[in-house]
């Protein structure tokens, strides 16, 4: 068995192209362009905060935690993909969990978690009171939901054809087809 040492860190700048070519291989191609990834990336920081987070072997990643802080990411022309009468908290109270993907070489092995935990250590500090995912449900065995449920979170609507008007390579749909995967909207209350 190969020995490899991990190691977790925050987001910075230098990391935008490298994470931008993981994302494309990982999440699919075109899912965030250059501009769009530096713009959620800085959703994650307040007060000198940042709750975004890489898992690195050697400065090559090998997963990403992408994370919103609270009252920074609500864009309000999307407010049909999110069921905020469900909260029982106020927007600005809410984080948001956008992405996270582990190469699939080293999933199963707790990276996911440790992102995701790291993460919710810095929300509270921020002082978040709540976090919102939108799991994808077509995911390998909806291992997406069911990742996010063994952390406490609690499905509250599904989002029909949540991707759809994305224009990027779904790695179920395919490059010449529109995303048609649905999305689990899913509440953890801190």
């Amino acid at each position: 068995m190969t020995e490899y040492k991990i190691t977790y860190r925050n987001t910075n700048p230098k990391d935008l192209d490298k994470l931008l070519r993981f994302t494309d291989r990982w999440i699919g191609k075109n899912y965030f362009s250059k501009e769009e990834l530096r713009l959620n990336l800085l959703k994650g920081i307040k007060d000198d905060i940042n709750a975004s987070f890489l898992a690195t072997i050697e400065d090559k990643i090998i997963g990403s935690r992408i994370t919103y802080a609270p009252g920074e990411w609500i864009d309000f022309k999307n407010m049909n993909q999110l069921t905020v009468g469900a909260w029982d908290e106020e927007i600005k109270d809410v984080a948001y969990f956008k992405s996270l993907f582990v190469h699939e070489k080293y999933q199963n092995k707790g990276i996911g978690s440790k992102l995701s935990e790291m993460s919710l250590f810095e929300l509270k500090k921020m002082g978040a009171k709540a976090v919102i995912a939108h799991a994808w449900i077509e995911s390998p065995n909806n291992s997406s939901q069911i990742y996010l449920e063994k952390m406490g979170f609690k499905k509250i609507a599904v989002h029909q054809r949540f991707w759809y008007f994305n224009e990027y390579d779904c790695p179920r749909c395919g490059i010449e087809n529109r995303c048609v995967c649905s999305a689990a909207e899913m509440l953890l209350k801190l």
